[in-house]
This record gives structure tokens, sequence and C-alpha cells, in this order.
């Protein structure tokens, strides 16, 4: 767990600095190259960037073990990351059509579109490490490479804007939020149906088999994730009537551990009514 814990954490540390050195640079582009294009760009690298610092805590605080009030762990927790990078990006689109305003004549640098540039080529870095976690880097990946799409296109507009007409350059600043709203209602949608207990197809059609290959009559099966790749259920059997409950007991246990392997773990529950009945039957009737 340590291992697991120090290498999530050492991923979201690299992606989180690549993405504040890419905040900085375009940052410094707008101040210095007054591009709209670049303005609402940079509002969506520091949102990037302290999405980046939610996603972090949420996931240290995901690593820790058991305790009583969370007796079967922490890991959901890790949502907590995704739910705080789309309450910082809703913020930063609002503050981007604020800064946008009405369009007004200004006038921008060319060299606006190389800081562009210079930040998205470190954004394009940090997608990479930050894909290798698969919760809050996940999404914190997503938001980055959105942020690439709109690096690219902040670099075309401011450098457009320079050359041509600062109309441009503005329009760039809203294509740039109109494709940030876009990906907070597509990640949205994706975090609801995460946090929905949804499971993967077939993945309670292999549990049911592996119940039903060892002879037992499947009456209730529950299956739900926790985190990709592990799901917590259980399971209510019945025995067949010439199995003895030791052998259904020793059955269970090869099942659940088999399961926990495979990070499934299924607590599984044997009608002790059906074996009643199979024994009631089985004793010879009384004159």
């Amino acid at each position: 767990m340590d291992r697991l814990r120090g290498h999530r954490l050492r991923i979201l540390s690299i992606a989180l600095t690549l993405i504040l050195m890419g905040g900085f640079v375009k940052t410094a582009g707008y101040i210095m190259f007054s591009s709209k294009a670049v303005l609402v760009d940079a509002i969506t690298c520091i949102a990037t960037a302290l999405g980046g610092f939610v996603v972090l805590i949420a996931t240290r605080a995901s690593l820790k073990p058991p305790d009583l009030d969370h007796p079967y762990g922490h890991e959901r927790v890790a949502y907590g990351g995704p739910l705080g990078v789309l309450v910082i990006y809703a913020l930063s689109a609002g503050f981007s059509a604020a800064m946008l305003g009405a369009p007004e004549p200004y006038n921008v640098d060319w060299r606006a579109s190389i800081t562009a540039l210079i930040g998205t080529s470190l954004y394009m870095l940090a997608i990479v490490v930050a894909r290798l976690d698969p919760i809050g880097g996940s999404i914190l990946a997503v938001f980055t490479f959105s942020e690439v799409i709109e690096g690219l296109v902040s670099a075309g507009a401011s450098y457009a804007g320079a050359t041509l007409s600062y109309v441009i350059d503005y329009l760039g600043g809203l294509v740039i939020l109109a494709y940030l709203l876009l990906s907070l209602v597509r990640e949205t949608r994706k975090v609801v149906d995460e946090l929905s207990d949804i499971v993967e197809k077939g993945l309670m059609e292999n549990v049911r088999r592996v119940l039903e290959e060892r002879r037992f009559k499947v009456k209730s099966l529950r299956v739900r994730r926790v985190i990709p790749g592990k799901y917590h259920g259980d399971a209510t059997v019945e025995a067949p009537c010439d199995m003895p409950l030791e052998v259904a007991n020793i059955l269970v246990d090869e099942i659940t551990d088999m399961l926990a392997r495979n990070n499934i773990d299924l607590t599984v529950h044997i009608d002790k009514m059906r074996l009643k009945e199979c024994n009631q039957r089985s004793q010879p009737a009384t004159s």
C-alpha cells in the first residue's frame, strides 16, 4: 500500500508541476502581449493548477488504511478530486466570460502565440504523466488535454489577431470558453456515472458463472464498483441437497479468495433454510 501510495502521489506531483509551469508561461504571455485568447487560456491554466492541488489532496486522503468510520477503506474519497476540478472549472468559465466582456479594440503582440505554444508543450507532457493515475489523474488529464486544444487555438488566434485583426483573437477566446463549457458538461456526466456504482459489462455474469460452476444456485447477487478495478458485493446462494454444509463452506471460501485476488470483495451467504429442508426430506418418515 505504501508503494502504491507513493507511486500515485509522485505521478500527480510531477503532472502538477508541469501544469504549473505551463500556466505560468501562458499567464506571462497575456500580461506582456495582451491577447484575449491567451487570457482565457491562462485562466483555465490556473484552474487546472488549482484542480491539480485538489486531486492531490483527495488522492492522499483516499490512500489511508481502513478505520472505524471507513471499514472498507477510503478509496472513494479520491472522487473528491474530480468533483473539486469540476467546481473550479465552472468558476473559471464564469470568470473567463466576465473578463472577455464586450469586444473593444486592443493591440495584440504576435509573441503571445509563442508563449501559448511553450505552455501547451508542457501541458502535453503533463497529460502523459497524469493518465497513469486512474481516478484523479484521469479527469485531470482530460482537462489538461483541453488545455492543449485551447493552447493551440490561443496560439493561432493571437497570431492572427496580431497580424490581421484583434477580432480574431477575441473570437479565439470565445471558442476556448465554449470548449471549456462542453468539457464541463461531458465530464460532469462521466463523474456522475462513476459515482453511480455501475460495474463493467460482463462482470456480474462472470461472478455468477463462478458460483454456478461450484453447483450453487444464485438467489441474489449485488456488486458495485468502489473505484476502477475494485468492487464490493454480496450474494445469497443455495447449495444442492447432496452437498454437506462443510463442503459448501469450503467452496465459498475458495470462491471468495479467488475473487479477492481479482479485487472483488464478495460476501457469500448460504441459504441455511434450504439445507434444513433438504435434511428434513432425507430423514425417514416415522410411523
